[in-house]
């Protein structure tokens, strides 16, 4: 703080505007007036500024001190700022930093693309591999069932079982009737689906008729 700040003047003051501020203040800090810890502090700065601003002499050498002390403070911002700028700014109006600049951001874009390519790449041969283990599975399954179907076949004729035989084949017509069940529901036949009850009834009439003739030979026979 200057003196012109401690009494609240500005450089321009006249020394009418000195006096009056130094009179004022005096008022405010004198020790006989004031009896705070600092007063007598306050009132030597007032004293030594008012000694300095009302000799003319006294005053000119001052303010040029003050003035020369403004200018290297600025100067001293100035270099700062210009030093800070520098080093934030060096090498971007270099044309060949930029080129630098830009070929590294450039090679770093092409590792980041290859290294998401191969990731993919990774993924696919993943999804593809398990695919095709998938698909193995399945036509061993289906392969194991088919095997296993021949076999209980061969063995039902091998061993003359007509029972198993016979149940096989009353399950693959099961199956067969189903199938053409269902692909009359969804195609709407209704005549198909009529044709096949009436076959079926006749089955059950031709059946009960052969009941009747077996247990009619049967009796015939105990006779």
């Amino acid at each position: 703080m200057n003196y012109y700040d401690i009494f609240g003047i500005s450089p321009e003051a006249s020394p009418e505007d000195i006096s009056a501020a130094h009179k004022a203040l005096a008022k405010m800090y004198h020790p006989d007036i004031n009896d705070s810890t600092d007063a007598h502090e306050k009132m030597a700065k007032l004293n030594e500024a008012n000694e300095i601003l009302s000799d003319t002499v006294k005053r000119e050498k001052y303010d040029r001190k003050l003035e020369r002390d403004r200018q290297q403070k600025e100067n001293r911002s100035s270099s700062y700022s210009k030093s800070i700028k520098a080093k934030k700014y060096s090498g971007i109006n270099n044309p060949d930093q930029r080129a630098g600049k830009a070929e590294l951001l450039r090679k770093r874009a092409e590792a980041r693309l290859k290294t998401e390519e191969a990731a993919r790449k990774r993924r696919d041969e993943q999804a593809k591999l398990k695919a095709e283990e998938t698909a193995k599975k399945r036509k061993q399954t289906r392969a194991e069932l088919d095997k296993q179907h021949v076999i209980n076949v061969l063995s039902a004729v091998v061993m003359d079982d007509n029972t198993q035989r016979s149940k096989q084949m009353k399950i693959d017509e099961e199956r067969h009737y189903a199938t053409k069940v269902l692909l009359s529901l969804i195609r709407k036949d209704d005549s198909h689906l009529q044709r096949m009850s009436e076959e079926a009834e006749r089955k059950q009439r031709i059946n009960e008729i052969l009941s009747l003739v077996n247990e009619y030979n049967g009796k015939a026979r105990i006779k």
